[in-house]
């Protein structure tokens, strides 16, 4: 049923879809099948967003939440808090979806590296949306919610998962500078400037690290002229 549900929704036919998904909700459910409860209400709360019903999303994905946190499938967790962090942007509650995010990421590093790459692959969008929406001032509690996430990563920290642990401190560094440039208008001009700075050598950096995969350095320099009147080169 999940399949003929993915199958469905591929093709556009959302009713459809939902229905399969929770028909393959209640047989999980019945047969004892947590995994499988836990997917489908997922794939609700992901078909419910892209429809428009958040509050209807929301409570799928607690339901999935709870679902994985019980059966201790961590990676479908991280893609829980996920969910979550975009609910929360559509509501433009953007502290809350700093957290979903952030929980995202503190989580996706205990695990592995793919799972730090996916969780920025989606956070970076999201900081993206914010700067072209007038939003610059999010921008600090997100870059202040993923650095807390990476700061104290535990001993349980995968060897391997250590150097996207630093990735993710160094992006999480270009967000926070720019919220602040945005929401304090009143800043010296030698404080305005370290601030921009630290932004764009980190966004540099991150740039160097995955050759431009996020092209960070570019949302820097548009964000610093275009929305922060800020047209000093930086050397």
């Amino acid at each position: 049923m999940l399949e003929d549900g993915a199958a469905f929704l591929k093709r556009g036919d959302l009713n459809c879809a939902a229905r399969r998904f929770a028909r393959a909700a209640e047989s999980a459910a019945d047969g004892g099948d947590p995994a499988g409860f836990g997917r489908a209400q997922a794939q609700l709360a992901a078909l419910e967003e892209s429809r428009g019903e958040v509050d209807r999303a929301f409570e799928h994905n607690r339901l999935a939440q709870e679902t994985f946190l019980a059966i201790g499938d961590g990676e479908a967790l991280v893609q829980s808090f996920r969910v979550d962090g975009f609910l929360h942007v559509r509501r433009k509650e953007h502290t809350a979806a700093a957290l979903g995010f952030a929980k995202a990421l503190s989580l996706a590093i205990q695990l592995d590296g793919r799972l730090v790459l996916t969780t920025l692959d989606q956070v970076i969008p999201v900081a993206k949306y914010l700067a072209e929406s007038d939003q610059l001032s999010a921008l600090l509690p997100l870059g202040a919610a993923l650095g807390r996430a990476v700061e104290s990563p535990g001993p349980e920290q995968k060897r391997e998962a250590r150097e996207f642990a630093e990735l993710a401190a160094t992006v999480a560094g270009v967000f926070a500078p720019l919220g602040v440039l945005a929401s304090e208008p009143h800043l010296p001009h030698a404080k305005r400037r370290r601030l921009a700075a630290s932004s764009t050598h980190q966004a540099w950096h991150v740039d160097a690290l995955t050759k431009r995969r996020w092209e960070l350095a570019a949302l820097v320099k548009e964000t610093l002229q275009a929305k922060l009147s800020f047209h000093e080169e930086l050397d």
